[in-house]
Protein backbone atom coordinates (compact mmCIF):
# COMPACT_ATOMS: atom_id res chain seq x y z
CA UNK A 1 0.00 0.00 0.00
CA UNK A 2 2.85 2.33 0.84
CA UNK A 3 4.44 1.83 -2.61
CA UNK A 4 1.12 2.51 -4.32
CA UNK A 5 0.68 5.81 -2.47
CA UNK A 6 4.29 6.78 -3.28
CA UNK A 7 3.77 6.09 -7.01
CA UNK A 8 0.47 7.98 -7.01
CA UNK A 9 2.04 11.05 -5.36
CA UNK A 10 5.04 10.94 -7.73
CA UNK A 11 2.73 10.64 -10.75
CA UNK A 12 0.56 13.49 -9.53
CA UNK A 13 3.59 15.74 -9.08
CA UNK A 14 4.99 14.77 -12.48
CA UNK A 15 1.83 15.48 -14.46
CA UNK A 16 0.54 18.49 -12.52
CA UNK A 17 3.53 20.80 -12.87
CA UNK A 18 5.51 22.27 -15.75
CA UNK A 19 8.63 20.31 -16.67
CA UNK A 20 11.38 21.53 -14.35
CA UNK A 21 14.23 20.67 -16.73
CA UNK A 22 12.56 21.96 -19.91
CA UNK A 23 15.55 24.17 -20.74
CA UNK A 24 18.08 21.36 -20.24
CA UNK A 25 16.46 18.07 -21.26
CA UNK A 26 13.50 17.26 -23.52
CA UNK A 27 11.88 14.28 -25.21
CA UNK A 28 9.50 14.87 -28.13
CA UNK A 29 7.40 12.29 -29.96
CA UNK A 30 5.39 13.50 -32.97
CA UNK A 31 2.73 11.67 -34.99
CA UNK A 32 3.12 13.20 -38.46
CA UNK A 33 1.27 13.30 -41.77
CA UNK A 34 2.13 15.23 -44.90
CA UNK A 35 4.03 15.18 -48.19
CA UNK A 36 7.60 14.03 -48.91
CA UNK A 37 9.70 14.05 -52.10
CA UNK A 38 13.02 12.18 -52.43
CA UNK A 39 14.81 12.57 -55.78
CA UNK A 40 17.30 10.20 -57.42
CA UNK A 41 16.36 6.90 -55.82
CA UNK A 42 17.91 4.07 -57.82
CA UNK A 43 16.08 0.84 -58.60
CA UNK A 44 18.08 0.13 -61.72
CA UNK A 45 17.29 3.62 -62.99
CA UNK A 46 17.04 6.98 -61.26
CA UNK A 47 13.53 7.75 -59.99
CA UNK A 48 11.76 10.12 -57.62
CA UNK A 49 9.88 8.84 -54.60
CA UNK A 50 7.10 11.30 -53.77
CA UNK A 51 3.68 11.40 -52.20
CA UNK A 52 1.65 11.45 -49.05
CA UNK A 53 3.16 9.98 -45.90
CA UNK A 54 2.40 9.30 -42.26
CA UNK A 55 4.82 8.37 -39.51
CA UNK A 56 6.59 9.16 -36.26
CA UNK A 57 9.46 11.44 -35.28
CA UNK A 58 11.24 11.12 -31.96
CA UNK A 59 13.82 13.44 -30.47
CA UNK A 60 15.96 13.29 -27.33
CA UNK A 61 17.41 16.74 -26.64
CA UNK A 62 20.06 17.84 -24.14
CA UNK A 63 20.52 21.62 -24.18
CA UNK A 64 20.21 22.24 -27.95
CA UNK A 65 21.91 19.02 -29.18
CA UNK A 66 19.62 16.12 -30.07
CA UNK A 67 19.36 12.57 -31.33
CA UNK A 68 16.61 12.15 -33.95
CA UNK A 69 14.69 9.18 -35.30
CA UNK A 70 12.24 9.88 -38.14
CA UNK A 71 10.17 7.17 -39.86
CA UNK A 72 7.67 7.83 -42.66
CA UNK A 73 5.51 5.39 -44.58
CA UNK A 74 4.56 6.48 -48.10
CA UNK A 75 1.02 5.68 -49.25
CA UNK A 76 2.58 3.99 -52.31
CA UNK A 77 4.16 1.27 -50.12
CA UNK A 78 7.63 2.67 -49.45
CA UNK A 79 9.32 3.42 -46.14
CA UNK A 80 11.81 6.16 -45.22
CA UNK A 81 13.88 6.33 -42.04
CA UNK A 82 16.40 8.91 -40.83
CA UNK A 83 18.54 8.38 -37.73
CA UNK A 84 20.88 11.19 -36.88
CA UNK A 85 22.36 13.81 -34.60
CA UNK A 86 21.50 17.46 -34.79
CA UNK A 87 20.53 20.69 -33.12
CA UNK A 88 17.25 22.51 -32.41
CA UNK A 89 16.70 26.15 -31.53
CA UNK A 90 13.26 27.33 -30.31
CA UNK A 91 11.97 30.80 -29.67
CA UNK A 92 9.32 30.36 -26.94
CA UNK A 93 6.74 33.10 -27.41
CA UNK A 94 3.50 33.31 -25.45
CA UNK A 95 1.26 31.30 -27.80
CA UNK A 96 3.56 29.79 -30.45
CA UNK A 97 7.14 28.54 -30.61
CA UNK A 98 8.89 28.99 -33.96
CA UNK A 99 12.00 26.84 -34.36
CA UNK A 100 14.82 25.87 -36.69
CA UNK A 101 16.57 22.52 -36.72
CA UNK A 102 19.24 20.57 -38.51
CA UNK A 103 20.55 17.02 -38.46
CA UNK A 104 22.90 14.66 -40.23
CA UNK A 105 22.86 10.90 -40.21
CA UNK A 106 21.86 7.71 -41.92
CA UNK A 107 18.93 7.41 -44.34
CA UNK A 108 17.21 4.14 -45.21
CA UNK A 109 14.66 3.52 -47.99
CA UNK A 110 12.75 0.40 -48.90
CA UNK A 111 9.68 -0.29 -50.98
CA UNK A 112 7.24 -2.85 -52.29
CA UNK A 113 7.28 -3.94 -55.96
CA UNK A 114 4.61 -1.41 -57.01
CA UNK A 115 6.30 1.63 -55.40
CA UNK A 116 7.38 3.07 -58.77
CA UNK A 117 5.65 0.85 -61.30
CA UNK A 118 2.41 -1.17 -60.82
CA UNK A 119 3.71 -3.90 -63.17
CA UNK A 120 7.05 -4.34 -61.44
CA UNK A 121 7.52 -7.69 -59.68
CA UNK A 122 10.70 -7.17 -57.66
CA UNK A 123 10.88 -5.28 -54.39
CA UNK A 124 12.90 -2.04 -54.06
CA UNK A 125 16.07 -3.16 -52.29
CA UNK A 126 16.89 -1.61 -48.95
CA UNK A 127 18.94 1.45 -49.80
CA UNK A 128 21.18 2.94 -47.11
CA UNK A 129 22.91 6.27 -47.44
CA UNK A 130 23.83 9.52 -45.73
CA UNK A 131 21.60 12.57 -45.31
CA UNK A 132 22.01 16.12 -44.09
CA UNK A 133 18.89 18.23 -43.61
CA UNK A 134 17.63 21.48 -42.15
CA UNK A 135 14.14 22.64 -41.36
CA UNK A 136 11.88 25.11 -39.67
CA UNK A 137 8.48 24.92 -38.07
CA UNK A 138 5.89 26.33 -35.79
CA UNK A 139 4.99 24.53 -32.55
CA UNK A 140 1.72 25.46 -30.81
CA UNK A 141 1.79 24.19 -27.21
CA UNK A 142 -1.41 22.67 -25.83
CA UNK A 143 -0.67 22.88 -22.12
CA UNK A 144 2.58 21.54 -20.68
CA UNK A 145 2.63 18.15 -22.38
CA UNK A 146 1.18 18.36 -25.91
CA UNK A 147 1.61 20.45 -29.05
CA UNK A 148 0.38 20.69 -32.64
CA UNK A 149 2.31 22.23 -35.46
CA UNK A 150 3.65 22.29 -38.97
CA UNK A 151 7.22 21.85 -40.18
CA UNK A 152 9.23 21.72 -43.36
CA UNK A 153 12.58 20.06 -44.00
CA UNK A 154 15.02 20.32 -46.91
CA UNK A 155 17.85 17.85 -47.26
CA UNK A 156 20.61 16.43 -49.40
CA UNK A 157 21.18 12.67 -49.53
CA UNK A 158 23.97 10.45 -50.85
CA UNK A 159 23.29 6.82 -51.77
CA UNK A 160 25.90 4.44 -53.21
CA UNK A 161 24.57 4.93 -56.78
CA UNK A 162 22.81 8.30 -56.61
CA UNK A 163 22.57 11.56 -54.69
CA UNK A 164 19.91 14.22 -54.67
CA UNK A 165 17.62 16.59 -52.85
CA UNK A 166 14.67 15.74 -50.64
CA UNK A 167 12.02 17.83 -48.95
CA UNK A 168 8.97 17.34 -46.77
CA UNK A 169 6.08 19.32 -45.31
CA UNK A 170 4.41 17.76 -42.26
CA UNK A 171 1.65 18.53 -39.82
CA UNK A 172 1.94 16.86 -36.43
CA UNK A 173 0.50 16.19 -33.01
CA UNK A 174 3.24 15.83 -30.42
CA UNK A 175 3.95 14.76 -26.87
CA UNK A 176 6.45 16.97 -25.00
CA UNK A 177 8.26 15.68 -21.92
Amino acid sequence: MRKLVTFMVAGLLLFSTAPALADFFAVDVDAQAGYMNISNVSDGESRTLAGGTFGLRGKLEILFLCAVIDWQHFFNDADFAHVGLGADFKLPLSVVEPYIRGSLGTILLTGQPDTFDPERETKLDVTIGFQIRAGAGLDIPLGNWFAVGICGDLGYHVFPDENGIDFSVMGYLGLRI
